[in-house]
């Protein structure tokens, strides 16, 4: 089994910043201009369908909406909806079809979602 890692450091502004092992760097927050972790998760979920079905898509516009039943009691989502829509020349019902079989097969992110991934949380406290 593959582990694949994340660094996030606080910054000084109270935002994060994310960075992964092959050098891409993301700022979240609760603020004006950045995203916050709930839209990363959206924005996850709709890229992993996009990127998924990439072969199916080739040459076609192709964007996404991605909205979230945000549940303010218990502090989480409670579903996710995602729409592609797809600009081509491929037959309707046959490419939503491939596109969907395409989505179930390699989308890591909708089945971590769909299985309920567990979350494990650790602490280290290191010395200044």
């Amino acid at each position: 089994m593959a582990t694949r890692k994340v660094m996030l450091t606080r910054l000084e502004d109270g935002t994060v910043e994310a960075r992964s092992q092959s050098g891409a760097r993301m700022i979240l927050g609760h603020m004006e201009g950045v995203f916050d972790p709930g839209e990363v998760a959206q924005i996850a979920l709709a890229g992993c369908a996009i990127l998924s079905s990439r072969r199916e898509t080739a040459g076609d516009e192709v964007r996404a909406e991605v909205s979230g039943e945000y549940n303010e009691e218990s502090n989480r989502f409670d579903s996710f909806s995602e729409t592609l829509f797809i600009r081509g020349e491929e037959e309707p019902g046959k490419l939503e079809q491939a596109v969907q079989d395409a989505i179930r097969k390699n989308c890591t992110i909708a089945r971590t979602y769909e299985h309920g991934a567990k979350v494990q949380v650790n602490v280290e406290i290191e010395k200044k």
